[in-house]
């Protein structure tokens, strides 16, 4: 269950409600491995594969490794296939400088910018017209000590309110920074070029479970952005997993963030 959001779906996987993307929108679809991996599901969703995307799926050494790649790369074309008049097997992509994914010059699809996130049991993709979109998804239960990764990666500010917290919030808070973190490094489509140590997203110190509080973000000297031209939303999808969305909206109302989940090739039985 995701708190505070615009969720809709029906049986085939699409929501009963108008798709139109308007510019004043993003819309977030997410789909479980679990779900989505049958047999004839994934053998459809290999047929979608460009040739690149083949030789790429054939270099994954365990078989979960596939699925989720499958999913991914199914999850995109066909997302991407709601608001283009495009086949879901006909879209191209190239990687930017920093390997981001982005679409193929296409008329049908000029305006599209979307973001991809995976991981073993959930994978996540946004799209919104005409603006930098990021999104990141993360299974909180995982083990090790996060406080390490944290001293590593967060800046000095996220690590003082990271340790003013009782040590039964720390684990879920770190989580949330660093999803809201690769969020943004993602939309801005240059990956780990940009130190996460220098730049610092706050939340307000409500309980973790309310989705709905203010995040903001400030930069070091180092980082050359403006704080006012980005908009932050956290998501849970479930009491496992956590799903950040990033947006740099400009100087415009926020955004109708939409947040709906799929099945990809749902039909295919």
């Amino acid at each position: 269950m995701i708190s505070g959001i615009d969720l809709s779906l029906d049986s085939t996987g699409a929501p009963e409600a108008d798709l139109a993307l308007a510019p004043g929108e993003a819309h977030v679809w997410y789909a479980w491995t679990e779900r989505c991996c049958t047999p004839a599901r994934l053998a459809w969703y290999q047929s979608l594969l460009s040739g690149d995307e083949r030789l790429r799926l054939d270099r994954f050494a365990f078989e979960h490794l596939k699925h989720e790649y499958l999913l991914t790369r199914a999850l995109c074309r066909t997302t991407l296939s709601r608001y283009a008049d495009v086949l879901p097997a006909a879209w191209s992509f190239r990687a930017n400088t920093y390997g981001r994914p982005q679409i193929v010059d296409c008329e049908a699809s000029l305006s599209l910018r979307f973001n991809l996130s995976n991981a073993r049991t959930l994978v996540a993709c946004i799209v919104a017209r005409d603006i930098e979109v990021g999104v990141d998804v993360e299974e909180v239960d995982r083990g090790g000590e996060v406080l390490n990764l944290a001293d590593h990666y967060f800046s000095d500010f996220e690590l003082r309110a990271l340790r003013a917290l009782p040590s039964s919030q720390q684990n879920r808070r770190f989580f949330e920074l660093w999803t809201l973190k690769e969020s943004y490094i993602k939309a801005r489509g240059m990956g780990l070029s940009i130190p996460l140590d220098q730049f610092s997203i706050a939340l307000d110190a409500v309980p973790a479970a309310d989705m709905q509080r203010p995040i903001s973000v400030s930069f070091s000297a180092r980082i050359a952005d403006t704080a006012n031209d980005w908009q932050f939303r956290l998501f849970a999808p479930s009491d496992r997993h956590l799903m950040a969305v990033s947006l740099r909206r400009g100087d415009v109302p926020d955004l109708r963030v939409r947040v709906m989940e799929t099945i990809p090739g749902a039909d295919v039985v």
